[in-house]
């Protein structure tokens, strides 16, 4: 296909490497510069001329890295990239969504294990994104100053990616009536946000949730007071007095803002002495209720998901030290986080497990991710009008088994875009070709499956994905040999209750 497309906003090249069309740094919103720092989202002006994209451009600044930004940080960043294959054939293909993940603070869709040529190889339209982190994209500065600043600009940087998709993404041959949004932990997240948005309605049709924790927020009073905690810690760190010069943010080096952001969030809230809360998502028109609360209202219908965790989510954490280290730090956490009546449920629940690291980091690991994946799994089928499937993502890729993480955080991308590259190499290194394949085929065979006819089986599959339901739970294991369980985490979820 010709790869100088008219764009709404102006035509872009795009070139062709290995049999698939390519198009980086696609400019979706305007540059949120000046006075658009801190705010919402703006569509793109129009331009003259033909805009070269055949190149990657930089990151949104990053928020919770150590060391120098990279030269290409920008916070002229919201682009995306597109990968399709060259046949001119092909129109209306399907059209998939990436949004990274990384706290809300870190990371990019240039990212290479986020790349999407197999997906193209497969009669996918992929697309990946970058939108505004950390104080830029989800710090509520409308707390001090609602004319000056926006909520949740990353949500609706978001949102205007995929309005960008509705409105063009048919030049490139793409179906906006086909489209599946998708992504891995903060990535996840905001899949999940996007599904109760009412500014995201009919702008996507499928879901798939990877190892992110579905947002059960505390009552709005007391999520206000908790992000005004941090807010009024960092803006103290930046020598602001929110009452009299709240505005001086807005025109401060992005690197001084940085090196605070850094400074409050190289610890998570569990070892921090003032117990801050690194902000996320807050509630307001975008998120105008408690996501659990707008699922069992019925105002997520119609829609198609596959939601999963991998086994072993919390060693990494472990290792980093950013969840309960041992039994008292787990006292600790339970009691500041309402859970203190259902300590020794946990003890109890986490006895057989060989080692008090393993006892903490299986206790995150369905803290953080598993517990209210089922639940908000469990909310979501209720309504006859949704499908759901569940996945767990056994297999310990060779290197992480050797350092005891197994299956762990984020090990499974590399599987569900097959992008198996340098990083892939060396965490699946040692892995049997065959059994590498299996685990490709079990994984991004299915996503693939399913986002071109909303359903996940297919014939490359040795097991059938089942649909999940409250009463059943089935999910479906993704190991050497995949197998189907019915309520595998029914113990667990007795013990938790409810959504946490």
């Amino acid at each position: 296909m010709d790869l100088e497309i008219q764009t709404k906003y102006g035509k872009v090249k795009g070139f062709t490497e290995d049999g698939i069309n390519k198009w980086y740094g696609v400019p979706y919103a305007k540059p949120p510069l000046g006075e658009l720092r801190f705010r919402r989202a703006v569509e793109c002006e129009s331009w003259d001329g033909v805009k070269d994209c055949t190149r990657f451009k930089g990151r949104c600044v990053q928020f919770k890295l150590s060391g120098p930004p990279m030269s290409t940080d920008s916070e002229d960043c919201l682009h995306l990239n597109i990968w399709r294959n060259n046949n001119q054939e092909e129109q209306k293909l399907p059209v998939y969504l990436w949004i990274h993940g990384g706290y809300l603070h870190t990371g990019s869709g240039i990212d290479d294990m986020y790349h999407g040529e197999s997906f193209a190889k497969n009669g996918i339209l992929y697309i990946t994104i970058n939108y505004r982190l950390g104080p830029l994209g989800c710090y509520d500065f409308t707390i001090y100053q609602k004319d000056l600043f926006d909520s949740n600009c990353f949500l609706s940087d978001q949102i205007m990616a995929l309005k960008w998709v509705r409105d063009n993404i048919e030049a490139f041959g793409g179906d906006p009536n086909n489209v599946t949004i998708a992504g891995e932990s903060a990535g996840s997240s905001s899949v999940c946000l996007l599904m109760a948005s009412p500014a995201a309605k009919g702008l996507f049709h499928k879901a798939i949730c990877q190892s992110g924790p579905p947002d059960s927020f505390e009552p709005p009073e007391k999520e206000y007071k908790k992000n005004k905690k941090f807010l009024d810690k960092f803006l103290e760190e930046l020598h602001i007095e929110p009452d009299k010069d709240i505005e001086k943010i807005r025109e401060m080096d992005i690197e001084d803002i940085r090196k605070v952001a850094l400074k409050l969030t190289k610890t998570d809230d569990d070892e921090d002495e003032d117990n801050l809360n690194i902000p996320s998502s807050v509630y307001d028109d975008l998120n105008p209720e408690s996501l659990f609360d707008m699922v069992k209202a019925g105002k997520v219908k119609d829609i198609k998901l596959i939601i999963g965790t991998t086994h072993d989510e919390g060693t990494y954490l472990y290792s980093m030290g950013e969840c309960p280290m041992n039994w008292e730090e787990i006292r600790s956490f339970c009691e500041r986080h309402n859970l203190l009546s259902k300590y020794l449920d946990f003890k109890h629940l986490y006895r057989l497990l060989r080692k008090e690291s393993d006892q903490c980091s299986q206790f995150y690991t369905d803290y953080e991710f598993l517990v209210n994946s089922c639940f908000f799994a469990d909310e979501v089928s209720k309504w006859s009008e949704n499908e759901v499937w569940m996945y767990r993502f056994d297999y310990p890729p060779p290197l992480f088994k050797e350092i005891e993480l197994n299956a762990t955080h984020a090990c499974d991308i590399y599987i569900s875009s097959n992008q198996l590259g340098e990083r892939g190499r060396v965490i699946y290194g040692d892995t049997d070709p065959k059994v590498l394949k299996h685990l490709v085929d079990s994984m991004h065979g299915s996503f693939v499956q399913f986002a071109k006819t909303g359903n996940p089986n297919g014939e490359h599959l040795d097991v059938t994905w089942d649909r999940y339901d409250i009463e059943s739970r089935k999910t479906f294991i993704i190991d050497e040999k995949n197998k189907v369980l019915v309520n595998p985490n029914k113990e667990k979820l007795e013990v938790w209750e409810k959504p946490v």
